[in-house]
């Protein structure tokens, strides 16, 4: 029967996400079979942020790197430093707190070690052994108020043509139009697109679609940089025939569970949203694409809350979403908060080799379920 039974950490007031200024509070548990002699216990709070790419292969292949701390206190529950102790058998509960500072990114997982994470971690030092330890994960929110954004309520428009050269002979143009209602969004709304696509090239068109996108800037101290995007979300139509048209009127692209635009104080990753019109021509190596740019928050626009008001049942509406740390001048039933659309990720670090806990992990973001469907019709 091995001497230590449990080493894990609890929180007395477990929230899915915390915002900066908020406190951690909790206790570090032990539950030792025999007596255990040890330096001491303590319990770590950590947020860092960490990018790594590489770039070309072989002897020309380079590698690029820079990290960022946001967190990193240790607080000592048992024992002096040096000295060696004596824990006895039994269960112990060793309480703790932490403040989040102020200016603190929000938590975020992009591609392999390219991060922004914060965590628990409790360690027992033992002289001359493995230092047996307990990590726990947790998501900081990012608040980001679209009634702060000059452009969130903005409409959005962009045209485009193509045409086909075949033997000298050019064709009649390809044409699009793509309209967004406005430009700001929060995770649970919906994006309402219009677009119309009139095929003059005469060989037709396989499909189009329109995608939620991210693009995600990972940038050096040193000031080099890469971008990433990744598909968020998508709506398709099928195929136009040769010198047809096709309309998209008012369909509806879902925000599912993101981080918000920007990530505002950390100066290594870069965080931005665009929806795209993609019009696949047949028998081409081209697609004619149209980028409109989009804001997604975690506060909505108050004008646009306005319009599910009379849907919402009484009880439902606070004047700030809890744990928001910036005020809510205005009425707003308080969000969910979900898991990221991605998923889950190994988060298991080089210096976790004798950590238990659950390693895989997804930052949890503002959903407003309430807003999943369209607004009421306004009154006259």
């Amino acid at each position: 029967m091995p001497k230590l039974r449990k080493l894990e950490i609890t929180l007395n007031s477990p929230q899915v996400v915390y915002y900066p200024g908020q406190v951690i509070q909790g206790q570090v548990i032990i539950e030792l079979a025999e007596d255990m002699k040890m330096r001491g216990v303590r319990v770590k709070c950590r947020g860092k942020g960490h990018i790594y790419w590489s770039e070309g292969s072989g002897d020309n292949r380079r590698t690029y790197s820079a990290s960022e701390d946001y967190v990193d206190v240790v607080l000592p529950l048992y024992g002096n430093a040096g000295e060696d102790i004596t824990l006895h058998a039994g269960n112990h509960l060793f309480p703790f707190q932490f403040v989040l500072p102020i200016n603190i990114p929000g938590s975020f997982e992009g591609k392999s070690s390219c991060y922004v994470r914060y965590w628990l971690k409790a360690n027992i030092d033992r002289p001359w052994k493995f230092d047996p330890e307990y990590k726990m994960l947790f998501t900081v929110g990012s608040v980001l108020d679209l009634n702060t954004q000059a452009n969130a309520m903005s409409p959005q428009q962009s045209n485009d043509s193509k045409t086909v050269c075949c033997c000298c002979c050019e064709s009649q143009p390809i044409t699009a139009t793509f309209r967004i209602d406005r430009t700001g969004y929060v995770p649970g709304e919906s994006i309402c697109c219009n677009a119309e696509i009139n095929e003059g090239t005469g060989r037709g068109v396989h499909s189009s679609k329109v995608k939620l996108m991210m693009k995600t800037t990972y940038r050096t101290h040193g000031g080099s940089k890469t971008k990433q995007t990744t598909e968020v979300a998508r709506l398709e139509h099928g195929s136009i025939t040769p010198g047809g048209s096709d309309i998209w009127s008012g369909e509806r692209i879902q925000v599912p569970p993101v981080p918000p635009s920007f990530l505002p104080y950390c100066n290594i990753i870069e965080i931005d949203y665009y929806v795209v019109l993609a019009v696949d021509v047949s028998d081409t190596p081209f697609d004619l694409t149209l980028e409109l740019p989009v804001v997604i928050g975690s506060i909505p626009l108050q004008s646009v809350v306005s319009q599910y008001m009379p849907q919402m049942q009484p009880g439902t509406i606070t004047n700030q979403p809890m744990g928001f740390s910036a005020p809510v001048n205005f009425d707003l039933p308080p969000p969910a908060y979900h898991e990221c659309v991605f998923g889950k990720v190994d988060t298991t670090d080089d210096d976790d080799k004798n950590a238990g806990g659950n390693m895989n992990y997804a930052p949890s973001y503002t959903y407003y379920d309430w807003m999943s469907q369209p607004p009421a019709p306004a009154q006259y």
